[in-house]
């Protein structure tokens, strides 16, 4: 499996038939000259620089080193001379009726206790639903040196128990409180409340992140991670490792610095083995001419128009992205989209956006479609309310119509001149492709006034200038290359899809979606006969892997520093301020457009986790009457839809703009949030008037389980 290269010839050319002779596999490394790859390569290809240019050039270089050296400066004089806390961790046996006490040192006047065992965690959630269920009552106290007197101590945290011994649940509680002059000692009390024993696995944390501080912290790193990237002060990737590596270094600074193995568990690996997966087939399936085949398709029934072609694209990206996922859909059609923008002259970075936005539209639809709503759909709690499949589907099925209509609205508002507006670097990849034209033989013109004999099924679209000669020489050159490649590469994708769509059921509890990609991407492997692995892993997009870990070990840290938890407390407080039969209504569009935001600046796989706990949260809270299918729809709505927003709001905006970079097409993050912010605003927003018509005005058939 060669990878071609790319020499710019200035002889020879034939300034023909508007086509280039040779669309190369757009998904390879070496198909673009280093020059037009290259985003800031110092030889300009536009022209030379003038002097002054150069020197605001050098001078800005050199802030931008210090700048990061001093950051660099921070993080290792952290990570380097403090170590790891231990934390504290016992195996305890309460006996019924029977108070066990434990000592433990309080350097921070706080601690976080942590349980796991038989545990109850709905219940211990919402106390006040609780009767006379068994429980263990936990709190904090100081007492005196032969721990008989209390002197002082924290409101008992009760944690309700079942007597399962397969049940295996974990709960965590924070506990402030201030130090006791003298010979006082800090010790955990835990009183037996059951009729039973029960042995637990308790955790103490003595230097836990206290909230109005750690607020401020995660405030400045999301602050500084929008600096690096918006103002491209360094490659985001870079620049995600960097800010990931202060977060550990202000936890390390405040003295809870996490373990190597804590880190690993901060990153969605999910996530990451089913991309990789994916890519690795997209690799393999490229060599088999297919996308050059669809492109032709495409280009047939469009007529070659462009909106044509556009709208053709975006629905086809749609329908498809709803059941192979977001991110296998956008790696399948980039490809094509690129070759088509090429021969048409449209402007490659524009219609990729279009391309990504209706994949994470198509992702909306379905439990399996996009990221953001597996998290949601096997959620145990979730599950719990009978949220399947099925319902699920037809709960978003008119949202997402909507969003499909509000986006061709703004498309055309915002891109109906622009389209057409093609940067330098494609006018020069066209100009390269304009000196490989080749005249038509006698079997091109023969295959031309066929065409235009043969009655068209497209009889609404008048055919583009040339289209006729152009579709011929397309069908010609550009057809199958390897017939047995494909037939494998299907079989191997129909695998993958049915293993997408039975993934949940019980009899699969292992098909996850990650296992599912990488399962497949072996199977792929070993029925090509690959037999130099090295090329096909060369077309891993690894850097776009690296800035998603970065991402998530960046989200962790900001929920450990207490910015979730703020939030989810100002949006509690928010809610109980307004009455009870409009509280669903401000709920919905809490979340809807919180969670729409947040994904897009911060990214909808993590912000999905952490705005799935406050959802759950709302749902248990004793004063807040909410049904909980009304918030999981808002919230799919709001990740899937704010993933639009920004180039990292997305995995699949990520991987799109990795895949521009190696065709020599650039899209900035300015560049993505000029285009891709309003449509999410339109989106977001007709959904919100959706779901406001059908749980506030009139009332949509809940889920079983609320039922």
């Amino acid at each position: 499996m060669p990878i071609e290269g790319d020499t710019i010839s200035v002889t020879n050319s034939r300034p023909l038939v508007r086509v280039p002779e040779t669309w190369k596999a757009s998904y390879h490394l070496g198909n673009i000259h280093d020059d037009l790859r290259e985003a800031d390569s110092q030889a300009s290809i536009y022209g030379v620089r003038s002097i002054e240019n150069e020197r605001v050039t050098n001078a800005l270089i050199i802030i931008k080193i210090i700048t990061l050296m001093i950051l660099w400066c921070f993080f290792t004089y952290y990570l380097v001379l403090q170590e790891s806390k231990p934390i504290a961790s016992v195996v305890v046996f309460i006996h019924p009726n029977e108070t066990l006490v434990r000592s433990v040192k309080l350097p921070h006047d706080a601690a976080k206790i942590t349980l796991s065992g038989s545990i109850d965690k709905t219940l211990t959630a919402t106390p006040g639903k609780a009767k006379n269920e068994p429980a263990v009552g936990l709190r904090v106290e100081y007492r005196d040196s032969d721990l008989n007197e209390t002197y002082k101590q924290t409101d008992m945290w009760n944690v309700y128990l079942i007597d399962d011994e397969d049940k295996y649940e974990t709960v965590h509680n924070l506990f402030e409180i201030s130090p006791v002059q003298g010979d006082a000692k800090a010790v955990i009390s835990i009183e037996g409340k059951s009729s039973f024993p029960v042995a637990l696995l308790l955790n103490s944390d003595a230097y836990p992140v206290i909230s109005d501080k750690g607020v401020i912290y995660a405030t400045l790193l999301l602050f500084g991670l929008y600096i690096l990237i918006v103002f491209e002060v360094t490659d985001r990737t870079l620049a995600a490792l960097l800010i990931a590596a202060a977060a550990l270094a202000i936890l390390t600074a405040i003295g809870n610095r996490p373990t190597i193995p804590m880190i690993i568990s901060w990153v969605d690996f999910e996530t990451l083995m089913l991309l990789m997966g994916m890519m690795i087939m997209v690799a393999i399936l490229s060599e088999t001419g297919l996308f050059d085949w669809l492109a032709v398709m495409a280009y047939r029934v469009s007529m070659g128009q462009p909106w044509g072609l556009v709208i053709f694209l975006s629905l086809f990206t749609a329908v498809f992205a709803a059941f192979l996922d977001n991110v296998t859909m956008l790696l399948l059609m980039a490809p094509i989209a690129i070759r088509l923008c090429e021969a048409m002259s449209l402007k490659v970075s524009l219609v990729l956006i279009i391309v990504v936005a209706y994949s994470n539209i198509g992702g909306t639809l379905t439990p399996v479609g996009d990221p953001p709503n597996v998290i949601i759909c096997t959620n145990p709690t979730v599950q719990h309310d009978n949220i399947n499949f099925v319902n699920f589907t037809l709960h978003m099925l008119p949202g997402v119509v909507l969003s499909t209509l509000a986006g061709y609205g703004v498309i055309y508002v915002m891109m109906r001149h622009t389209l057409f507006e093609l940067d330098e670097k494609q006018i020069l990849l066209a100009k390269e492709h304009e000196m490989k034209r080749a005249l038509p033989d006698e079997k091109t013109l023969a295959r031309v006034q066929e065409l235009k004999n043969r009655p068209s099924l497209m009889r609404c679209l008048k055919p583009a200038e040339n289209y006729y000669i152009v579709l011929a020489i397309l069908e010609n050159q550009y057809k199958i290359r390897n017939v047995p490649l494909l037939i494998k590469s299907l079989i191997v994708l129909t695998f993958t899809l049915a293993c997408f769509l039975l993934h949940s059921l019980p009899q699969l509890p292992g098909a996850t979606l990650g296992w599912v990609g990488v399962l497949s991407a072996f199977l792929l492997l070993i029925l090509a006969n690959i037999s130099d692995i090295e090329i096909i892993l060369a077309q891993v997009e690894w850097s776009a892997l690296l800035f998603l870990a970065a991402l998530f070990v960046i989200t962790e840290a900001v929920e450990e520093l207490g910015f979730i938890g703020w939030l989810g407390e100002k949006t509690v407080q928010l809610i109980m301020t307004v009455e009870k039969r409009h509280q669903l209504t401000v709920t919905i569009m809490l979340v809807i457009w919180m969670t729409a935001f947040l994904s897009a600046f911060v990214g909808n796989v993590p912000v999905t986790a952490m705005m799935l706990k406050l959802v759950l949260e709302i749902y248990r809270n004793e004063q807040i009457e909410v049904p909980l299918s009304p918030l999981i729809w808002s919230l799919s709505y709001g990740a899937c839809l704010g993933g639009n927003g920004t180039l990292i709001g997305a995995s699949a905006n990520v991987v799109a703009a990795a895949i521009a970079h190696h065709n020599g097409y650039r899209i900035s993050f300015l560049f993505f949030l000029l285009y891709g912010f309003p449509m999410m605003i339109s989106m977001v927003t007709v959904t919100s008037i959706y779901l406001l018509i059908a749980h506030s005005v009139f009332t949509w058939p809940l889920t079983e389980g609320e039922d």
